[in-house]
């Protein structure tokens, strides 16, 4: 890693990465072996992080063991902060994974690029976006932060195609990562494979979703469906929505800092051309909070919503300035 670009980095990323404040939850787990350690990162990277982490792998070294390997599950946070965890697994040489049904976006990315190796549970996302300041707005110096950052994913062996979706990617957006392109830096599959029919467009293997469902009563399954069967259901509406947009699916980010929630959902179409919205709510802790799917009415000013895992229905409604306002059935 060039030391230059790391020194501009650093300089410029304090200033930039929008994200709420509250901390990540960092915590060391026993490996197989009792003289290795895995360090667990869950929630928003925030400022200090980078040194609590550290703080952790020098504890276990105290203690004559070695931390192997580190589990992410973050939507994003700090930019520097990143860049700094980053930094310490490269220098570790540890392992970075991505759980079965767990997200790492943003600030998160470049922790796990610097893994090695490096893998990703099936229905894991792994996503890239663009810089911007604390206020989430884009400014020339957030776009050198994004350029820098670049540079960094770069110096870590981050493709070139995976960097060009970074840079190109609004700091509101997020570019989930697809198969091919987790193959393309190394990753390996983690875990057992959700067994789906596949079908082929532009090249690419895709899941399809069957007749592309025209209600919620066939898109939602029933309450306290299994973590396994919502990674089925998402894997697949992000391929149908691929599948609608010329081979990118239509995703967004959307992090409160009030609420302390971040959003990611996947916009799609039903058969009748209605718009469909699947969407997880991820609390700071890591958490999920909520797991809903919806369908807008054919002008997109009302839409009827399920709890994924409770079941509870409710009805969003667009108010005069065009926010959303949720009433419960």
């Amino acid at each position: 890693m060039h030391s230059s670009v790391w020194t501009l980095f650093l300089g410029i990323a304090v200033a930039c990465w929008s994200s709420p404040s509250s901390a990540a939850t960092i915590k060391s787990f026993p490996g197989k072996d009792r003289r290795v350690v895995v360090v667990q990162i869950s929630g928003q990277i925030a400022e200090g992080d980078a040194d609590i982490f550290i703080r952790e792998v020098r504890q276990a070294n105290a203690a004559g063991k070695v931390v192997v390997g580190v589990e992410l599950n973050s939507a994003g946070g700090k930019l520097l902060d990143g860049a700094r965890l980053a930094g310490a697994i490269k220098v570790g040489k540890m392992s970075t994974t991505v759980a079965q049904g767990a997200v790492c976006a943003s600030a998160c990315f470049l922790a796990f690029a610097a893994g090695d190796p490096k893998f990703v549970g099936y229905g894991g996302l792994i996503g890239v976006h663009k810089a911007s300041d604390k206020g989430g707005r884009e400014t020339s110096a957030s776009g050198q932060a994004t350029q820098l950052m670049a540079r960094f994913a770069k110096d870590l062996g981050v493709p070139s195609k995976i960097i060009a979706r970074m840079v190109s990617t609004p700091a509101t957006e997020i570019s989930w990562l697809d198969p091919q392109e987790l193959h393309s830096m190394g990753v390996s599959a983690a875990g057992k494979p959700i067994q789906t029919r596949l079908v082929t467009t532009d090249g690419l293997p895709i899941q399809q979703l069957p007749d592309q469902a025209t209600s919620l009563a066939t898109l939602a399954p029933q309450p306290r469906a299994s973590q396994r069967s919502w990674s089925e259901f998402i894997d697949k509406t992000i391929a149908l929505s691929a599948d609608q947009n010329e081979g990118r699916a239509v995703l967004s980010r959307l992090c409160d800092p009030e609420l302390k929630t971040c959003v990611m959902a996947v916009t799609y179409l039903l058969k009748d051309g209605r718009q469909g919205l699947a969407s997880i709510v991820q609390a700071m802790d890591g958490n999920i909070a909520r797991r809903e799917v919806c369908e807008s009415n054919v002008s997109n000013d009302t839409r009827d919503c399920v709890d994924w895992d409770t079941g509870a229905k409710y009805r969003d409604m667009k108010n005069a300035k065009g926010d959303w306002v949720q009433t419960i059935e």
